[in-house]
């Protein structure tokens, strides 16, 4: 494999740490320096959220940009969704993982965005509906970056919403309900106790300080 491939490959955020050691080992032995292999890197990662596939296919996802599709800078997005995630993604690579953890433990210590309150923890915490329709059912998942008190409340609301609306429609109506009281329960009594950040936090974290450096190019241009 060319070092431009491996390059590419060692910007992996799911490759493992075994697997990044044996291709910088590989670089090196190629004459290149530590430097010089995370700034090259850096720019190959970065420039792979450029590519157009000169196709119908959303230049991210994938997915078939036919109808309607969104064009910017030579590349086609099935969405501006598409094209907002393509360009965070590609202000994420200049992030390290000490900037990200940095990142994440302001959020825990800070204010809480739905209260204000700093009297817990800030997190990612979960909530579940349950909605029956005579005819079908519906199973939510709701996400919140809040504090402890503000997360019990949204699985209260879910709760409530799940034991008088969920149980209408057999056999999925009673399952997703049971569910639903079982998840909210677990998530009011949940504890993070070795108090680090987790990793729905972190991700959180990341996508934070993309988008503040994503916004910080478009105002200097």
């Amino acid at each position: 494999m060319d070092s431009e491939h491996l390059l590419v490959k060692l910007s992996s955020e799911d490759l493992a740490d075994n697997a990044s050691d044996a291709i910088r080992d590989i670089l090196t032995a190629r004459g290149m320096s530590v430097t010089e292999i995370d700034s090259i890197s850096k720019k190959v990662h970065k420039a792979q959220y450029r590519l157009a596939r000169r196709t119908i296919e959303c230049d991210f996802c994938g997915n078939s940009a036919r109808h309607h599709p969104v064009l910017n800078e030579g590349q086609r997005f099935c969405s501006k969704n598409c094209l907002h995630r393509a360009r965070v993604s590609e202000a994420a690579v200049d992030l390290t993982e000490a900037m990200i953890l940095q990142g994440a433990g302001k959020i825990r210590s800070g204010a809480c965005p739905m209260c204000s309150s700093m009297a817990s923890p800030v997190e990612m915490r979960y909530s579940y509906t349950a909605i029956s329709y005579i005819i079908k059912s519906t199973y939510n998942t709701r996400t919140r970056l809040c504090c402890v008190q503000c997360g019990r409340k949204e699985n209260r609301q879910g709760m409530l919403v799940s034991f008088f609306a969920g149980w209408w429609s057999i056999p999925s109506g009673p399952i997703y309900t049971i569910a639903a009281l079982i998840g909210n329960l677990k998530a009011m009594f949940e504890m993070r106790g070795d108090g680090l950040p987790s990793d729905e936090l972190i991700s959180q974290a990341k996508y934070q300080l993309a988008l503040s450096a994503l916004e910080n190019q478009a105002q200097m241009h």
